[in-house]
């Protein structure tokens, strides 16, 4: 799941426009950060939203072809933005990383289900809630049990264009708890045809485990929400978790 091949296809089939759309929502609903740490941050979608609206953004992904494009994008728009590359449960030293420093930080687009250890979620709340500033925000979108489970051997066109053709399939293994998404592109160039293909994996996150990674990094769920910030039901296959770092906290 290392997104070399397959993230000019990311881009290219507009799957950034999610992440983009979840902050504008975002700032539509929550006064506008000063800095924001926009973790797993992809081609940038929401780090460019972020900073365009004023905010000083860092960025951090593990994928160098992912920063690239997220890079070429800020300067097409006159943005300045830090890019750090890097897995977001390792963080390294770095003075664009001070301890709380930032007023909100971000993981977009499912990300944290792509982490399958069982320690992977409780690891990023901690570093989250070292580097948030007490009455900071922590927003992650996650795909529910019930929606991963929900992918039976059935297969989803992500783009459909004239040069470019884009087929997820999704699976589910109910034993390992796991959810695959075998994603094959198809792409001309010129008289053309190229394939290529990448497997992701993600698992489910239980309520349970969310409250315990949450605790652990000293944060407190302040809202479940949908995409579209209205109440999240247990039915909804993806939810928007807001977490804040309680004001007057010094957790370190």
């Amino acid at each position: 799941m290392n997104y070399r091949a397959y993230a000019p296809i990311y881009h290219a089939a507009g799957q950034a426009t999610f992440g983009a759309t979840l902050a504008s929502t975002i700032l539509e609903h929550l006064p506008l950060p000063q800095r924001v740490l926009d973790l797993a941050c992809g081609t940038g979608a929401a780090a460019l939203v972020f900073a365009a609206n004023g905010a000083i953004v860092v960025g951090v992904d593990l994928s160098p072809d992912m920063l690239r494009i997220a890079q070429e994008q800020a300067v097409q728009r006159g943005l300045d933005i830090d890019w750090i590359e890097a897995d977001i449960r390792a963080l390294p030293p770095d003075p664009r990383l001070a301890p709380a420093s930032f007023d909100m930080i971000t993981c977009l687009f499912d990300s944290l289900n792509q982490l399958l250890n069982d320690a992977d979620l409780t690891t990023v709340c901690r570093t989250v809630g070292t580097l948030l500033r007490p009455g900071g925000h922590f927003i992650f979108d996650l795909n529910t049990p019930a929606g991963l489970r929900s992918w039976h051997e059935y297969d989803q066109v992500t783009f459909d264009g004239r040069d470019l053709l884009v087929i997820n399939r999704l699976t589910f293994d109910p034993v390992q708890q796991r959810a695959y998404g075998r994603i094959i592109w198809f792409r001309r160039d010129g008289q053309r045809w190229w394939r290529g293909e990448e497997t992701h994996c993600e698992r489910p996150w239980e309520e349970t485990d969310i409250a315990a990674a949450l605790n652990a990094g000293g944060l407190v769920l302040t809202a479940r929400l949908t995409p579209h910030w209205t109440p999240a039901t247990t039915a909804d296959p993806r939810v928007v978790y807001v977490a804040m770092r309680p004001i007057g906290d010094e957790y370190v």
